[in-house]
């Protein structure tokens, strides 16, 4: 793609201007330490900036360098992120944290392509970092930055096709100002999320409101465009709470699917499996772990459900008093009601055991 846009002159010093009136105090601004920089990028990432600063003061207390996350046990790390969501993002930072400590001897790459090449960071991650930590002259293209520009020269094309993002990715490195990248960088930024916001922007008092297409011709709630949103999938879970006297069981669910390395209790999907055929289905699996049978009515458990980025997960849940001579799987995890809080979970679960404890509270003898 090769369109004749028109860029606004004076960009970065109307934008300068703009962005010494505003306050907006964030724990990681004006950082320059690649490590505080890095995490703070990471946790931003489809979330918004207010959620954020409470965890990155708590990753900060527990890891104070990429050498003390590089060491944290995944679980360990998986429960400061919890509530967080899109769980990959934990895992590659894990990763990351891992080869800078392990083979850099804690030292990030200043270089945007050495950036680019460690898990969990993209292209804009990668400017971000080179720009703020290192000086770099590389334009940060986020969700803001594409918003304000597609704005500007009224960009009737789907943002999130590749040919698109690229030539915005050239637009944002023309307006860039090159001898102070990161001033540009975080105004731009926060030009986005405070004046031209995805709804209700402040149109009558932008500085570019004369420049911009999308004011001009009525279209600022239609830009940017986006393609057709990926459908959203229904799976449906059964969740079995095994317990026996002050304890219940807990598994760590797998890397490929979703909540990866998340507990919960013992699971069974029945997404797409006929009403008629569930309970016997479930009475099976039930057999096959514990060698017994147990008496349950699917219907009249409580529904809980979370929406995930593509998909709605549904989860019942199922109160069983596990007999003391059954068989228990060996990758079960006894858990008892005041250590449930060491485990990271998803959000339903935390819900789930938040209404059982109420209802059901546990000795703690």
């Amino acid at each position: 793609m090769d369109l004749p846009h028109r860029l606004p002159v004076r960009f970065a010093p109307r934008l300068f201007s703009w962005a010494d009136r505003i306050d907006r105090p964030l724990p990681w601004r004006e950082e320059t330490d690649p490590y505080r920089i890095w995490l703070s990028e990471i946790l931003l990432q489809q979330t918004r900036a207010e959620t954020v600063i409470d965890y990155y003061n708590r990753f900060l207390m527990v890891c104070p360098s990429v050498h003390h996350l590089s060491e944290l046990p995944i679980g360990n790390l998986l429960k400061l992120w919890e509530g967080l969501g899109y769980y990959n993002r934990a895992h590659n930072l894990h990763r990351t944290a891992q080869i800078i400590s392990r083979e850099r001897d804690g030292l990030f790459p200043d270089s945007y392509e050495d950036l680019l090449s460690l898990p969990g960071i993209g292209p804009y991650t990668a400017a971000a970092i080179a720009s703020f930590a290192f000086g770099r002259a590389h334009a940060v293209l986020d969700g803001n930055v594409i918003r304000v520009i597609s704005r500007l020269i009224g960009l009737e094309e789907p943002v999130d096709q590749i040919a698109t993002r690229r030539h915005l990715q050239n637009l944002a490195n023309q307006l860039l100002a090159r001898t102070e990248p990161a001033r540009f960088n975080q105004a731009i930024m926060d030009f986005g999320a405070i004046q031209c916001t995805p709804r209700n922007p402040a149109c009558e008092d932008c500085p570019f409101s004369q420049d911009c297409l999308a004011l001009q011709m009525d279209r600022v709630d239609q830009l940017p465009v986006k393609q057709k949103k990926q459908p959203v999938t229904d799976r449906t879970f059964v969740f079995f709470i095994f317990q026996k006297r002050d304890t219940l069981w807990l598994v760590e669910r797998e890397n490929k699917d979703i909540w990866p390395r998340l507990h919960t209790f013992p699971a069974a999907e029945i997404t797409g499996l006929p009403i008629r055929k569930r309970k016997a289905h479930l009475r099976k699996i039930l057999s096959d772990w514990t060698g017994h049978e147990f008496p349950f009515s699917l219907e009249k458990e409580p529904l809980f459900n979370q929406l995930l980025s593509h998909q709605r997960i549904h989860g019942h849940f199922i109160r069983l008093a596990l007999p003391d001579h059954s068989r228990i799987p060996s990758e079960w995890l006894p858990v008892r009601q005041g250590d449930f809080s060491n485990y990271a979970m998803p959000r339903m679960m935390r819900r789930f055991l938040t209404d059982y404890f109420r209802l059901h509270p546990m000795s703690e003898d």
